[in-house]
């Protein structure tokens, strides 16, 4: 076992609650989050992690595992830190993982073979995934990419701001392994890659307005089965 795509499924969410039983057209987020890891064709395995084994009947297909996690791994003072440690631990013949959430149910297959494609790259030792920004933007109340006491610039025209999405990330065991055993805590060891995902992929459900939201583009659009058709309907950098 190689490859493998996580999909981490917590029963509880203090934000939304048993936000991971949502649906949409009586698909469950998790399958949803299955079903594109294995149209993307690139992992030896697919992991669907939880805390409830009501999950468990979503590992009913090929190359799909249901890995039940202990309570203390599914709590809110569970860091993803040692949630990535326990699954090199529970897998220690993989060589890399890619962490894909459940809650981004708009990202797409290429959103997640783009990401896994680029953690294979021999000079990366992990990624993530990133939205591209060009807006006028502030952090502690001070401009960040652009001078206010100079003529107002376009959008276009300024300082890109790639903002981590977390609807995939993933890490390649030696590098990863190495760095926790030395007793660093960063989540991010050696070099990371940014890869730029499509917008949709950003839209994560934390509250019920998310949830909302993303059922009526849904309704809308379907789920997109690839980057080059969701990219026709929404732009990622206007």
């Amino acid at each position: 076992m190689n490859k493998i795509a996580v999909i981490p499924v917590r029963s509880g969410s203090k934000r939304l609650p048993k936000k991971n039983y949502l649906s949409f057209n009586s698909r469950n987020i998790a399958q949803i989050a299955r079903d594109k890891c294995l149209s993307a064709g690139i992992f030896d395995k697919v992991i669907i992690s939880s805390d409830d084994p009501y999950f468990e009947e979503l590992a009913n297909c090929n190359k799909v595992e249901f890995l039940l996690r202990n309570k203390n791994l599914a709590g809110d003072d569970a860091t993803t830190d040692k949630v990535i440690d326990f699954f090199f631990k529970k897998f220690d013949s993989c060589e890399s993982i890619l962490w894909v959430n459940s809650v981004s149910p708009l990202q797409s297959v290429q959103d997640i073979k783009n990401c896994a494609l680029r953690l294979n790259d021999k000079n990366v030792d992990c990624v993530m995934a990133v939205n591209t920004l060009y807006q006028h933007c502030c952090i502690a109340n001070e401009p960040l990419n652009f001078n206010p006491h100079n003529p107002f610039e376009k959008t276009q025209d300024l300082i890109p701001i790639q903002r981590y999405i977390y609807s995939c990330m993933g890490w390649k065991r030696e590098t990863y392994v190495k760095h926790r055993n030395r007793g660093f805590k960063g989540l991010f060891p050696g070099k990371m890659a940014l890869v730029e995902v499509s917008i949709l992929a950003g839209m994560l459900i934390k509250y019920e307005e998310d949830f909302i939201v993303c059922s009526k583009i849904e309704e809308a659009i379907g789920f997109v089965p690839n980057s080059d058709t969701l990219r026709s309907i929404v732009t990622t950098h206007h």
